[in-house]
């Protein structure tokens, strides 16, 4: 799509000046806006000091993997915009003080950038002043300042000029200059490897400062220019059916973002380019209903989390409206029901963001729901990915390749859900260290392993990394998912095929593996089930959680606590660890399992 804008149209045709945000002076809106609390926080830290990062906490991010440096810095933009939004709600000058304290402290930064993210310099005590780059947290901090200083212009002229002259030269250097003059930044999309999240979110950022900040219309339409064609190399990239590999709270700054790039462009130009009529950009959009559960829990697939979601439903509804995707409204709408008054609209790291939740956040609350939040089936057959459904039930399941974005070695892999119980559960992941995405990913980081997932191991083999350790095919009905996935395995498994047939039984589900091996059924296979719930093993069965039994038609049930060892991770399932429930088995060729209510 922004590929045949540029090959249709030139931005010298349109203009890109409406304004887009409601500045100081427009009171009305700041005074209904007055409902989000912020002057009375802002007064509760009003004396704030703004810290400093020493560098010995840069250094340890080398030593250790801490990435504690980065506290300081988020602390600082999170004081920073509850100033701003303050004062835009009160305009009586009591914060323009702290707003340039808070303003000076992050231009004086060394970088905006995490040290975990500086380009090429890993591992490097101290960031090199003299190359900028833009990573998430440069594109965020770009965002609030270039706001702050357009919607306060008028006070902070007249309080301390000086302070917008250094936030601009700040945003030349840091970001248009630095994103002008490069193409190598790999979120870009020019190399090889693939872009994600890290492109519509950076970019959704970078646009803003060019449309509010760049005098030179030439350079803005070159700008401009350059994001479209990153912008489609990020779309390029993504599968036709508009699925987000990296999991659902990821497409808040995947798909979300390429909205907010989308509907910048609307904004600036008074609704002249127009691009919500593309059919994969729409589809993009649907991906949360695809991957949804129960209320506000979503799949855990990838680096995913199960619960907490349901404030990404203001940005899908609004991508919905701009789409005219009535069942999408629909779903949104439901979801956001269910968890009334738990979503906060005023809930926002992102200055722009908080201004189109504002902007949609009626339409979402008021929406009446007509239709049924899913279908039996929902199915993304290009991603593969499948959630299949009967009364309280899903059976969600992953195809795909062991390659993805934020991979875990899963291919085959299911979960099993009643409402948002999950009895068979995947762990998404925990928090975040210098592992989560160096070389030793699969060797550190536990929740990604294979042995954490549901899926069958061969003599102790299971599942490496790579794009050619995938799924052969991937099938889906109203009646079963059927996964072909021998080719997620290496050589050493000595498979030469591997299917797996999940379906719903009258009292719960089962799961079928038809395998063959070079060597003839005689190895040892483990089937592996991942629960969250209370297991215990009873008569040759494995009991979850009291109410389920999970047994097999072959082998022997054993079960393995883990202890997850990870603060989130005990947030996240409400508990202090996990079970491995493995049915171990020799001579076969086929394994039936079946989990039914007791």
């Amino acid at each position: 799509m922004f590929k045949r804008f540029l090959a249709e149209h030139s931005f010298d045709e349109y203009k890109l000046d409406t304004k887009m945000f409601p500045t100081v002076s427009d009171r009305k809106f700041w005074e209904d806006f007055a409902e989000g609390g912020y002057v009375a926080r802002a007064e509760s830290f009003i004396d704030y000091n703004w810290p400093i990062t020493p560098a010995s906490e840069f250094m340890e991010f080398v030593r250790s993997g801490s990435r504690r440096s980065e506290k300081p810095g988020a602390e600082r933009r999170d004081r920073l915009l509850t100033f701003a939004l303050a004062e835009l709600v009160e305009n009586k000058g009591r914060f323009l003080p702290q707003i340039v304290n808070g303003l000076l402290a992050i231009c004086e930064e060394t970088s905006w950038a995490c040290c975990a993210h500086w380009e090429d310099e890993i591992p490097r005590n101290l960031h090199d002043v003299r190359k900028p780059y833009i990573d998430l947290r440069a594109g965020e901090t770009a965002e609030k300042l270039v706001l702050i200083i357009t919607l306060l212009r008028e006070p902070l002229e007249e309080y301390c000029p000086e302070i917008i002259e250094r936030v601009k030269y700040e945003l030349e250097i840091r970001i248009k200059e630095t994103y002008l003059t490069h193409t190598n930044y790999w979120w870009m999309g020019y190399g090889e490897r693939v872009p994600n999240n890290w492109n519509p979110w950076i970019i959704s950022n970078v646009m803003t400062v060019f449309l509010l900040f760049e005098e030179d219309k030439q350079r803005l339409h070159r700008a401009l220019e350059k994001m479209f064609v990153e912008l489609q190399n990020y779309c390029d990239g993504m599968p036709d059916d508009g699925g987000c590999d990296e999991g659902p709270n990821y497409w808040d700054r995947a798909g979300a973002s390429l909205f907010e790039c989308v509907y910048l462009i609307k904004q600036a130009s008074g609704g002249a380019i127009d691009l919500f009529d593309d059919e994969k950009f729409a589809k993009i959009g649907a991906y949360p209903k695809m991957v949804h559960v129960y209320k506000d829990y979503f799949a855990s697939i990838a680096d995913a989390h199960y619960v907490g979601l349901a404030g990404i439903m203001i940005m899908d509804f609004a991508y919905a409206s701009e789409t005219k995707q009535n069942d999408l409204m629909n779903f949104c709408a439901a979801v956001y029901q269910q968890r009334t008054g738990e979503v906060n609209p005023y809930h926002s790291g992102n200055m722009r963001r908080l201004f189109y939740h504002l902007e949609f956040f009626d339409k979402l609350k008021n929406y009446e729901v007509t239709m049924p939040m899913h279908d039996k089936l929902e199915f993304l057959p290009e991603l593969q990915l499948a959630g299949l459904r009967q009364g309280e039930w899903l059976i969600f399941a992953k195809g795909g390749h062991n390659d993805e974005s934020h991979n875990h070695n899963d291919i085959g892999s299911f979960c099993f859900h009643e409402r948002e119980i999950p009895v068979l559960a995947d762990l998404g992941i925990g928090v975040y260290t210098r592992f989560t995405f160096s070389d030793q990913r699969y060797e550190m980081v536990e929740e990604v392993k294979a042995k954490n997932h549901s899926i069958p191991v061969f003599d102790g083999v299971t599942q490496q990394y790579g794009r050619n350790y995938r799924a052969d095919s991937f099938e889906a009905s109203e009646d079963e998912i059927k996964i072909s996935f021998a080719s997620a395995y290496p050589k050493e498994a000595g498979l030469i095929s591997l299917e797996r047939r999940l379906s719903f039984v009258e009292n719960g589900m089962k799961c079928v593996d038809s395998f063959e091996r070079e060597s003839g059924a005689d190895g040892k296979v483990s089937e592996v089930f991942i629960s969250v719930l209370p297991v215990e093993i009873k008569d040759g069965a494995a009991i979850i959680g009291g109410r389920y039994r999970l047994c097999a038609n072959v082998g022997a049930i054993s079960c393995e606590y883990k202890e997850f060892n990870d603060s989130h991770l005990e947030r996240e399932w409400k508990t202090k660890g996990y079970t491995r429930i493995c049915v171990d088995a020799e001579g076969v060729g086929e394994i039936e399992i079946k989990l039914e209510i007791i």
